[in-house]
């Protein structure tokens, strides 16, 4: 018996030391995981086996599984700002065309994913909103931020450049929930076109 819990503490402190100053590394296997398998029925240990990693090591490195999911999430949203300042940077700033093209990415199934888990956490949200309370913070103001600042860096006023955003995203949001529960990928992301069509002229300087 003596040998076997020796074993054991061998091997948890051998996982723990495979990961000490890897951090970024162990956010990626992690979020690489919740992705796959999503957040309800989350626990440490089936999450820890499948990356290589002890639960004193995810404790160590993130405190608890709620704050797991947090990290993921910011992991998530600055993978997408990443992208999004890319493709700003490709448009000679057409919004229009920055969200066309981030739509198309998002259909791709490695990054449909993310939709999946974050609206996944909306539901967990909404019905325990003490619990996920920074959810609101990550999934809207925080997405809502960088397309932001740069229509204001385009010279849209503040309040004007804030509605254009809830509205577009809202848009995204709702069309793509359609989406993801009936399939149907042609006719939502038609509907998607045109809205962009409509939004056009609201997004061009100087409108009203």
């Amino acid at each position: 018996m003596a040998k076997a819990v020796e074993s054991e503490s061998a091997s948890t402190d051998g996982r723990a030391l495979r990961w000490e100053h890897r951090r970024p590394e162990l956010l990626r296997a992690a979020t690489e995981y919740v992705l796959e398998t999503g957040v309800a029925d989350l626990t440490l240990r089936p999450l820890g086996a499948a990356i290589g990693a002890s639960i004193t090591t995810l404790i160590r490195q993130f405190g608890s599984k709620d704050e797991l999911i947090r990290e993921v999430c910011q992991e998530i949203h600055g993978q997408t700002v990443a992208v999004f300042d890319q493709f700003w940077a490709s448009s000679d700033g057409r919004p229009i065309e920055v969200l066309r093209g981030m739509w198309n990415l998002w259909l791709v199934p490695e990054y449909s994913r993310q939709f999946v888990f974050l609206f996944e956490l909306y539901g967990l949200a909404l019905r325990e909103p003490d619990r996920y309370e920074w959810f609101a913070q990550s999934a809207v103001r925080a997405w809502m931020t960088p397309v932001e600042n740069a229509l204001r860096a385009d010279g849209v006023d503040a309040e004007k450049a804030q509605d254009l955003v809830t509205l577009a995203l809202g848009i995204i949001r709702g069309l793509y929930l359609d989406m993801a529960a009936t399939g149907d990928t042609e006719r939502v992301t038609r509907a998607y076109e045109r809205a962009l069509t409509l939004l056009a002229p609201a997004f061009e300087p100087g409108s009203d």
